[in-house]
């Protein structure tokens, strides 16, 4: 049975982190006290580093969902999910060319003060604040228990120790310290979790025999898969799902969703918030590798000798922290670095939610209903809400815990809003026809749909699949120590392929990757549709509040700043098409 002691070395590393944290946030509140501020608190005065902005866009976006998920992803199906390098790729260049500039221009605290302005309507822009308020809580809670439970089985840390502890240490540095303290203790926590990954594939490279052995086994096992063009809304190991889904979840987080854009906006100048964006891209695209490489690793190591097949472990998930105490405890301190990293993506995730979630419930709707008598007043209200969503996340982990479907729901909830929630912005940036009204039975329509989907998922859920692995190659000695004979030993409880739906059940069993893209596509048609319905487009429409194509495709004038529907466009002249503009000033454009 693998070994779950920890040495004292393992528990001073894993305090390292947890003491580091509480400092850098002390140290923040410490510079700050003299100027109390919302500003300084939630934005760094929009001053903030270059550096460290983009290890934080890195660090709060890899959370341990992708650090334990990844690698179990690759055991269980394969590597056609390295795929979504292209989605990081286009969601990265999509923010900094399209979303970026817009946001900066605006000066905004909240996203949602797009769509207030936008489409000069208060319900769309309270529709973005419920939509990423009803996403990110619940996620919160899901990231917190998520590490202790995949620890639990193979460490000395229980759950509950590691969700108050991890909790009231993210919460306290999050509401004294601010974005400063959040972004800093993220440049801590992404060099942990680099070294716990590099540390997990160099082990395994030598537990195997080389570099060349790992290919090989993997190849042998049929998980080597990049370009399977068979096209398949069920199983998530094709081309198609991959790109599409993974493409929209990318897109959405860094273009439209609080936590990322309160980061870019609040640098020094644009320039600079670009460069963050594409400094922040070497790093998301080298640790999405690494994490496949440890699921590469991970297989060659147990391919012959399944752990989940033995009973030693219950979940794909928890096949990282099993093997590393499998295989890293004989060295006093790399079990305890294995910890801190992975608690590095949950912590880093936290923070970043907590705050985010602080901004957004300030400015969206305590700001608007309350009178504010001094800056300092403003700030105690905005750290009480910071703090509250901290509380709020340790008390609903437990409630996670307490029952296992409510970590699948929160999960499906979140992807349910990623996709609306990002139509919701592309039609407001692309499409000056769009009307408001319009754009919030849009939005509706998409969380309807795709969250009937995710909840049908569970209520009727689709059989778990993976690709086969064998206890051939396990030692007599092991399963002795088990206790068990060989035809007692665990079944999986997986099929190896998920190819014959039957009923109208099959429509539950859609690919998990797909939920964004089918509310992105549901939302965005039914708001063109409604528009040419319902309402009548804004004949006063701010020209720096689109894109540059949509000011093209959609015929703005530039010498007239006006707009021209489609159905006038002839009337356009000619002579002025080379006119269009690409100014980056505000300026009012009234419809022809």
């Amino acid at each position: 049975m693998v070994n779950t002691n920890f040495s004292i070395v393992d528990y001073l590393v894993f305090a390292f982190l947890l003491i580091t944290s509480s400092m850098i946030g002390i140290l923040f509140w410490f510079k700050s006290r003299n100027k109390p501020s919302n500003a300084e608190f939630l934005t760094g005065n929009r001053q903030l580093g270059l550096f460290p902005v983009t290890m934080s866009l890195v660090a709060s976006f890899m959370s341990t969902n992708t650090l334990l998920g990844l690698p179990a992803e690759v055991y269980q199906v394969g590597t056609q999910f390295s795929l979504q390098l292209i989605g990081i790729v286009v969601a990265v260049v999509l923010a900094a060319e399209v979303f970026m500039p817009i946001y900066y221009r605006m000066a905004l605290l909240s996203v949602n003060e797009y769509l207030a302005k936008r489409f000069n309507a208060p319900y769309i822009r309270m529709a973005g604040t419920v939509g990423f308020l009803l996403s990110t809580t619940p996620y919160m809670a899901v990231v917190l228990y998520g590490p202790a439970l995949a620890l639990s089985s193979v460490t000395p840390l229980s759950i509950p120790t590691s969700i108050l502890v991890v909790g009231v240490i993210c919460t306290f540095y999050t509401t004294i310290g601010g974005i400063k303290a959040v972004i800093w203790t993220d440049v801590l926590q992404c060099i942990l979790m680099f070294l716990g990954v590099i540390m997990v594939i160099i082990q395994g490279v030598i537990e195997v025999g080389g570099v060349a052995e790992v290919w090989n086994i993997n190849e042998r096992g049929d998980r080597l898969k990049f370009f399977n063009m068979r096209f398949d809304p069920y199983n998530h190991d094709n081309f198609w799902n991959v790109v599409i889904g993974t493409t929209i979840t990318w897109s959405a987080a860094y273009c439209v969703t609080q936590t990322q854009v309160q980061r870019y906006c609040s640098m020094g100048s644009a320039a600079k918030a670009k460069r963050t964006l594409y400094w922040n891209l070497p790093g998301l695209l080298i640790l999405a590798i690494l994490a496949i490489l440890c699921g590469m690793v991970i297989y060659a190591k147990y391919h012959a000798c399944d752990p989940i097949t033995l009973g030693i472990i219950e979940r794909h998930d928890q096949l990282m922290p099993y093997f590393v105490m499998d295989t890293l405890s004989k060295y006093p301190g790399l079990p305890g670095l294995f910890v801190a990293c992975v608690f590095s993506g949950s912590l880093s995730t936290l923070s970043s939610g907590f705050n985010a979630l602080a901004a957004i419930t300030w400015e969206d709707i305590v700001k608007p209903r309350i009178k504010i008598t001094s800056e300092r007043q403003a700030l105690n209200i905005t750290k009480l809400i910071a703090m509250s969503y901290g509380l709020l996340a340790i008390v609903m982990s437990f409630g996670v815990g307490n029952a296992g479907t409510v970590l699948q729901a929160s999960l499906a909830l979140t992807g349910s809003m990623m996709g609306p929630m990002f139509a919701l912005f592309i039609i407001g940036i692309f499409y000056p026809r769009a009307t408001s009204l319009a754009s919030l039975i849009g939005f509706i329509s998409g969380i309807s749909v795709s969250l009937v989907l995710s909840v049908g998922s569970l209520i009727i859920p689709r059989p778990k699949v993976s690709l086969p692995t064998t206890i051939d190659s396990c030692a007599a000695e092991l399963i002795q120590e088990l206790l068990i004979k060989p035809n007692q030993l665990a079944k999986p409880s997986f099929i190896a392929y998920y190819d014959n739906p039957d009923g109208f059940g099959r429509v539950f069993h859609i690919s998990y990757l797909l939920m964004s893209a089918i509310g992105l596509i549901i939302s965005l048609i039914v708001t063109i549709i409604f528009s040419y319905c319902i309402g009548k487009p804004d004949d006063h429409i701010d020209g720096s509040l689109l894109s540059p194509t949509a000011k093209y495709i959609f015929s703005f004038n530039k010498k007239q700043q006006t707009y021209c529907p489609s159905d006038q466009k002839d009337a356009f002249d000619t002579n002025n098409k080379s006119d269009i503009f690409e100014s980056t000033n505000s300026y009012k454009i009234t419809a022809v």
